[in-house]
């Protein structure tokens, strides 16, 4: 009894402590691709061509907060480049919330056959409402 006692009372202290897990980024993120600052997960997605509108490629920059950072209020401003020459200007979109912030873009995918392939780049900024940022960029050469 009495060394059942102490081991009875480290289980119940072990099995009462809570843990948080962020969630895991999006499937095809490598780790440079996503930034850890607190609990919050900041990612630029890999440029990608769109399944759901022919033509189209499509990026998204995230930021998720969990646990003791999921009340925070967030920015981010995402900045999609197509790098082509200066042909074509960049598109910039910004969003604010609180806990999750996603942002999309989505940019018409020029390319002719017999081109070499466009680079896309996403730089994405992501700010916290406790001062703390992170940038996050990822790219792809893609082929409509």
């Amino acid at each position: 009894m009495r060394k059942s006692l102490p081991i009875a009372i480290a289980l119940l202290l072990i099995a009462s402590q809570s843990y948080s897990f962020a969630e895991p980024p999006p499937p095809g993120l490598e780790i440079s691709d996503r930034v850890v600052i607190e609990a919050c997960i900041l990612t630029s997605e890999k440029p990608h061509l769109s399944t759901h509108v022919r033509g189209t490629m499509n990026v998204t920059g995230r930021t998720v907060c969990k646990g003791i950072s999921a009340g925070r209020n967030l920015q981010v401003s995402v900045t999609l480049v197509r790098n082509d020459g200066g042909n074509t200007p960049p598109v910039t979109k910004s969003s604010r919330g609180s806990g999750t912030v996603i942002v999309n873009i989505a940019m018409p995918c020029i390319w002719h056959r017999g081109d070499a392939k466009v680079k896309y780049t996403i730089t994405t900024v992501h700010k916290m409402s406790n001062g703390k940022s992170g940038k996050t960029t990822n790219k792809a050469d893609l082929q409509c």
